[in-house]
């Protein structure tokens, strides 16, 4: 039960039904889920800034010359992280930046796929992060109706 106020009085009321017995709302755990994914993405984006050989070793491909490209790949990490914020902070409203980035992640799991070798890794990154927040946000969608 949760308590609403009524004439200066708590009164207990059920919580709603999409809410008995479950500890965490579908809310919550599309919330984790993309914090999660963003905190990864901006991890890896400074790891690809800081040292780009280390990304194109793991990648299997020859060192970076100009640096200044995977640079530029690391820092788009976190530009495109940076605007998935506001589904972040708002998945219930905001839906724009979350289909977006579940629709980025598997495009660009589909482009790593095709390229194989040291992109297969990333490949499986992008796209099990796109399924999970795929099922993870399902819920959150049928549960709010859009005004």
């Amino acid at each position: 039960m949760i308590g609403t106020i009524e004439d200066n009085r708590v009164v207990d009321t059920m919580k709603p039904a999409a809410e008995q017995g479950r500890r965490f709302s579908a809310v919550k755990v599309y919330q984790a889920l993309l914090a999660l994914s963003i905190v990864c993405n901006l991890i890896v984006g400074v790891i690809i800034f800081l040292s780009p050989d280390s990304f194109t070793s793991f990648a299997g491909q020859p060192e970076a010359f100009p640096k200044a490209w995977p640079r530029h790949w690391g820092m788009q990490l976190w530009a495109i992280d940076f605007l998935y914020l506001p589904g972040l902070w708002n998945p219930e409203e905001n839906r724009w930046p979350n289909w977006m980035g579940i629709v980025i992640r598997l495009t660009f799991s589909a482009f790593f796929f095709s390229q194989g070798d040291g992109f297969t890794p990333m490949a499986i990154y992008d796209g099990t992060s796109g399924l999970l927040l795929l099922i993870a946000y399902l819920p959150v969608t049928r549960a709010t109706k859009l005004r």
